[in-house]
């Protein structure tokens, strides 16, 4: 009787097994339903680098963003959530296609490129993978690709609309002549493309700038790292305007020391000059009288507008930083760049939701979101839009902002300049 009544024991056990043996495969064979509907971002950026004073800050704001912010706001991204995973490059190109390799073997859905120049060298892989990337700075030679987009016009539109404004600024007839430009840069690519969009221009007018056929610019290159510049600060010295297109300590040892050997005209750089650096500029140059003429060129709004994006970046800042960090990033770039490629993101993520569901989403559907990105931010001069196969930027048209001595912050200039040289017509 009692092994008729522990047989029955073992088979009712072993039903039960049976039974449960499929439902435990179904469980541990992938990832659960959550896991499926986390989209997981890989940066590649140069985190400790020359450009890692500016790096961190921004890609932070980007995480924020989309990790506390969207969720936590009335109108969280449906059905999905969004996990970071980050590569150092340390700004150095040998780490680059490493960098890509580990992020991929970490099952990224997408990733975001911060340097033009590490996209570029990437550009068949991402063909053939079929990876989705996104960045901030723009380039020429990716504009048609299918795979990667930036948030900003390439470096060489920058390099245009610095020489449209220097056309503006000048006085023609009171001084009688064409201004001299010079062009600090160093060792990358990102300076020889900003001489690209400056020759253009020059070209595209004749006349209006000082010199000889072909050497109307003056251009002063140093090596990555490089902090004395005093050769280079002599030989620009007669300049009406230097364009400085190095980052980091490169620029405010090269303003700091410009100035101390006497030069009176003006500094003008671009979106990773005076706005990512600021506060390293103001720390080396030895009176802050001596920082007249600094101008700088961009696509965003700024610190004080009256702008939606500018309030919710104000409030991020109070709420997540204190003291003298929270005072130096409200003179910087990084938390509205930051931000702003969070929301580029963001919308991708929502065009990809609607187009195949939360639980199908995978890297043609981010693809397909990011190229779909049509929208008007309020409060900014661009409307956020690509032409696909051509133009893969959303945002062009920029201004000049001038830093005040009496203010104590850079201020926007009123003109819009179009960059038609360097922009595709299509």
């Amino acid at each position: 009787m009692k092994r008729r009544h522990v047989g029955l024991a073992i088979l009712i056990l072993l039903a039960t097994l049976l039974v449960a043996v499929p439902a435990l495969a179904g469980c541990g064979g992938g990832k659960s339903e959550e896991e499926e509907n986390t989209i997981l971002i890989g940066i590649m950026a140069d985190f400790t680098g020359v450009a890692g004073t500016a790096m961190q800050p921004t890609i932070k704001a980007t995480e924020d963003y989309l990790t506390k912010m969207v969720p936590a706001s009335d109108n969280p991204l449906p059905g999905v959530k969004v996990k970071f995973t980050r590569f150092n490059t340390e700004l150095k190109y040998s780490k680059v296609t490493g960098g890509y390799e580990e992020l991929k073997a970490r099952g990224v859905d997408m990733m975001v490129i911060m340097n033009a120049q590490d996209t570029k060298m990437l550009l068949e892989r991402l063909d053939e993978d079929g990876m989705p990337v996104i960045g901030t700075m723009g380039l020429q030679a990716a504009l048609g690709s299918e795979w990667a987009m930036t948030t900003w016009s390439p470096i060489q539109s920058q390099g245009e609309v610095q020489m449209l404004w220097i056309m503006g600024d000048w006085d023609y007839e009171d001084t009688g002549r064409s201004p001299k430009v010079g062009h600090l840069g160093y060792d990358l690519v990102s300076s020889e493309y900003y001489q690209e969009g400056i020759e253009k221009t020059v070209d595209a007018n004749p006349g209006k700038f000082a010199g000889d056929a072909g050497k109307e610019i003056d251009f002063q290159v140093g090596p990555l790292g490089n902090v004395t510049w005093t050769s280079e600060a002599i030989k620009l010295k007669s300049c009406d305007y230097i364009i400085v297109s190095v980052a980091g300590a490169m620029l405010s040892s090269f303003v700091a020391q410009a100035r101390a050997a006497g030069y009176t005209g003006k500094f003008l750089t671009g979106m990773e000059g005076f706005p990512g650096f600021w506060p390293l500029v103001t720390d080396q140059i030895g009176s802050m009288d001596q920082l007249y003429g600094c101008y700088y060129v961009a696509w965003w709004p700024w610190w004080g507008e009256d702008v939606p994006v500018i309030h919710d970046c104000e409030a991020y800042v109070d709420e997540t930083y204190s003291g003298e960090e929270a005072k130096e990033l409200r003179i910087a770039s990084s938390v509205i760049s930051g931000w702003e490629l969070g929301m580029a993101i963001e919308m991708a993520i929502r065009n990809a939701v609607e187009a195949v569901g939360a639980e199908n989403i995978d890297r043609q559907a981010l693809r397909d979101g990011l190229f779909g990105i049509n929208a008007q931010p309020e409060g900014y001069i661009n409307s956020w839009q690509l032409s696909e196969g051509c133009n893969n930027a959303l945002q062009w048209k920029q201004r000049v902002f001038v830093y005040s001595l009496t203010e104590e912050k850079f201020v926007p200039l009123e003109m819009v300049y179009d960059p038609v040289l360097t922009k595709p017509t299509c």
